[in-house]
């Protein structure tokens, strides 16, 4: 991993970032913001930034307001504030609200200043570190439990694969970059499902027709689904995308309290509105015009930001198809690889069905079919997607994030 030395100095007094400007650039690699809009701008485009040192009293958004959107937007980023004033109430407010790692009071000397960003530094490299550790470590956890989905609730695993390709597409036209949140939380979103009735289970997934209380019960499967989550340590930020998968934007739906708009986890309401697309797009195949407009007559429950990027980057794409890369072939079940996509449900001898069509295989979906006795046996031919080109690990691997 190396190092970012990465540093964004913002104060409203250009005099004053052009002079720590020039005493920094020596030993960092220095950007400056003259206000809250432009530095919020920085990180958008050119971020990661390890350090963000940022002045107090600025017209506007003062410091603190802009260090507690910064610690929201990039969490690995080490957050310095300078303020002249040294009263109490500020030093709380900014740890508190900015979620701050030094306080450090006007004026500050130089070299006192330095030692402060080299901490920072320092702070930012172990926090990366520590998120790529957690990121490796969960991968496992993740894939048991996406594989357990898929062997009890195939249906469940097709719809969560669908949604998990979605948000993909979603996030891109949001501008937004992929995070381990949305990425784990869009596979694991129909977790819960494994704690229904099989027969209700089986008449939600196939878009059948319920009773409120029924619908009721698949909507709280999703605290079920946080609880199971929450088994794993530091899987908090997904369990709450999970657990407020159903509520609205408008503050709708489960759970009921008070949580709505943006201080709903944004992969929530992504989430939201692609599985209520899902649900609409299931059955009969509507054109996605179709699915829209239905979604849109409840336009308040979902984000008009999502709404839009969802317009703009999913076009036809409700149902699994081949896409341009990929190619439609019918091979024996010896001949199965991994990323390969079902284009067809497989059931075993008694009609039980074993994985559905649009379901992407593993290595361990892969060994459970050709442990299938009817399967094995007749060497059956089975029709599947695969890519032209070898499909790489985002592709393949679903607790990708990317």
């Amino acid at each position: 991993m190396s190092e970012n030395r990465k540093v964004l100095l913002v104060d409203d007094e250009v005099h004053v970032l052009h002079a720590a400007s020039r005493v920094l650039r020596k030993f960092v690699d220095v950007t400056t913001a003259d206000g809250p809009q432009e530095a919020l701008k920085q990180i958008q485009t050119n971020g990661p930034f390890a350090v963000v040192v940022s002045d107090q009293n600025m017209p506007g958004v003062d410091g603190i307001k802009l260090l507690g959107i910064i610690a929201r937007k990039a969490p690995s980023t080490t957050r310095v504030m300078l303020t002249g004033n040294n009263d109490q109430q500020t030093a709380v407010s900014a740890v508190n609200d900015g979620r701050i790692f030094r306080f450090v009071t006007k004026p500050c000397d130089s070299e006192d200043l330095k030692k402060v960003i080299e901490a920072g530094i320092d702070h930012h490299q172990a926090m990366v570190a520590e998120r790529e550790l957690l990121e490796q470590t969960l991968s496992g956890s993740i894939k048991m439990l996406v594989e357990i989905v898929a062997m009890s609730r195939p249906h469940a695993h097709l719809r969560a694969s669908l949604i998990q390709r979605w948000a993909r597409m979603v996030n891109k036209a949001l501008g937004s970059k992929p995070s381990l949140e949305q990425g784990i939380s869009a596979m694991l979103c129909t977790l819960g499902y494994l704690t229904l009735p099989d027969s209700l289970a089986d008449r939600y997934l196939n878009g059948d027709s319920l009773t409120p209380e029924e619908k009721r019960v698949v909507n709280e499967a999703a605290a079920q689904a946080r609880d199971l989550v929450l088994n794993i340590p530091r899987m908090e930020g997904i369990a709450d995308a999970i657990y407020y998968c159903r509520k609205g934007y408008d503050g709708s739906g489960f759970p009921a309290d008070d949580v709505a708009g943006e201080n709903l986890p944004e992969a929530a309401r992504i989430l939201c509105a692609l599985i209520d697309l899902a649900e609409v797009a299931t059955g009969p195949a509507p054109s996605f015009e179709e699915c829209m407009a239905e979604l849109e007559q409840n336009a308040p429950r979902y984000d008009p930001a999502i709404l839009e990027a969802m317009h703009q980057a999913l076009g036809g794409d409700q149902v699994f198809a081949g896409n341009a890369e990929a190619e439609k072939l019918k091979v024996s079940v010896t001949e199965l690889a991994a990323g390969d996509t079902l284009a067809s449900d497989i059931r075993d001898a008694e009609g039980r069905l074993l994985l559905a069509a649009g379901s992407p295989l593993s290595a361990v979906t892969i060994k459970r079919l050709r442990s299938v006795e009817s399967l094995s046996e007749q060497d059956a031919h089975i029709v599947v997607w695969r890519q032209s080109l070898a499909p790489s690990e985002t592709e393949s691997d679903p607790a990708s994030v990317t």
